[in-house]
């Protein structure tokens, strides 16, 4: 509910503290109202809850929706691909932005792609996306848990450098791929240094997850 023309605090959640608060402080940087909430405490536990438990994963994360509902929150923000490909989440108890919703709008406009991820899991989720909504689209799928990882140490430039990342950039120049995806909420982080280290046209899917948000609170606000 709308109440004083004000949207209600935006549940955002993700798999760990780091990219809940990092999704939490973008919204807020809108002046959107956000709350975070983490599903794990790091990415390894993250990563095993998605491969060991995803059933209690998703569980816990319905059961977590469904006390935001009961709390007055009216949308919820899915800040972490991988989490997405594992969580069935389009009959939840919230309406919820997630990264799917990026790749549906997203993938059918482009051609080819380098899709970079944090675990194999979102690798998947894109696949699964892309085969739904642009059957037709080459994707070049690299996973590099290790650059999640260095992020959450807190030195996003060291991290990058140190990664695979820049490689994947230079190959998928060479393949004349049509853009690069980064598609896991961590790399928002370094959207800095691979905007400045690729020629390709970049599209950070944390980013888009923040201005579909923001246009959704705006519009609730413009309309209450």
């Amino acid at each position: 509910m709308v109440v004083d023309g004000e949207f209600p605090a935006v549940a955002v959640i993700a798999g760990t503290p780091y990219d809940s608060v990092l999704g939490a402080e973008l919204l807020r940087a809108e002046g959107v109202a956000a709350v975070p909430h983490a599903m794990a405490a790091t990415p390894d536990e993250q990563d095993s809850l998605q491969y060991r438990d995803p059933d209690g994963l998703a569980a816990a994360f319905h059961e977590r929706l469904a006390e935001f509902r009961a709390g007055g929150t009216e949308l919820a923000m899915l800040f972490c691909n991988s989490m997405s490909a594992v969580v069935d989440h389009d009959d939840a108890a919230l309406p919820v932005v997630s990264p799917v919703t990026v790749y549906s709008e997203l993938l059918p406009k482009l051609r080819s792609s380098l899709v970079v991820t944090g675990n194999a899991q979102a690798v998947l989720g894109v696949e699964r996306t892309a085969w739904r909504t642009a059957p037709g689209h080459r994707m070049l799928g690299v996973s590099d848990p290790a650059l999640v990882r260095g992020i959450e140490a807190g030195d996003p430039e060291a991290a990058f450098a140190a990664s695979h990342l820049p490689t994947s950039l230079r190959l998928a120049e060479q393949l004349g791929l049509d853009a690069v995806v980064l598609a896991c909420t961590h790399f928002t982080s370094v959207l800095p240094f691979v905007t400045a280290s690729c020629e390709l046209p970049v599209i950070d899917v944390g980013s888009r997850l923040v201005e579909l948000i923001t246009l959704a609170a705006n519009g609730s606000e413009h309309h209450g």
